[in-house]
């Protein structure tokens, strides 16, 4: 099962909610609210490029179920709204009523679209992928996803270098 296209999603999901939920505690500090956003925007972006890319290759494969072209155009508008969300977040000053809002805002678009695609996409993604197609699925976006992490930059050292500069 570890090597199931579904278990990598559910792990992806279940460590955005886990950042989220970190965003918003009492305490934290400059740094961990940096290093934990960092971690979320980069969690964020590998995870929904990787996916997008490996749900629209499948597409043509699962023709014959219309349907799930349908839901994957779904996940792909799920994961705007949670980078505008994101976007949104990071523009609120850390620690405020605002910042808190806009934290819960998008735990909750991440926790809704884990709930779609874990129980509606992947089950009929699963029945309409042809013989030994699903299974490929989670190498595919495994390896993806890490391509994707290697392409991105984390924020947190350059914004603490222009605060740096500015102090």
């Amino acid at each position: 099962m570890g090597n199931d296209l579904l278990a990598l999603l559910q792990r992806d999901h279940h460590d955005l909610e886990r950042g989220l939920t970190e965003l918003v505690e009492p305490g934290a500090t400059v740094r961990q609210i940096r290093d934990t956003l960092d971690g979320v925007r980069l969690g964020l972006t590998a995870h929904a490029e990787a996916e997008d890319i490996v749900l629209h290759a499948v597409l043509p494969l699962c023709a014959s179920t219309p349907e799930l072209a349908t839901l994957v155009g779904e996940v792909r508008t799920a994961h705007l709204a949670q980078e505008a969300a994101l976007a949104a977040l990071v523009c609120a000053p850390p620690g405020s009523i605002t910042w808190c809002d806009r934290a819960q805002r998008l735990y909750r678009l991440v926790v809704r679209h884990a709930d779609t695609e874990e129980h509606d996409v992947l089950p009929l993604l699963r029945r309409a992928a042809p013989p030994g197609v699903y299974e490929a699925l989670a190498g595919e976006f495994a390896t993806e996803r890490l391509r994707q992490v290697g392409m991105l930059q984390p924020s947190a050292p350059i914004v603490m270098m222009a605060a740096a500069r500015a102090s």
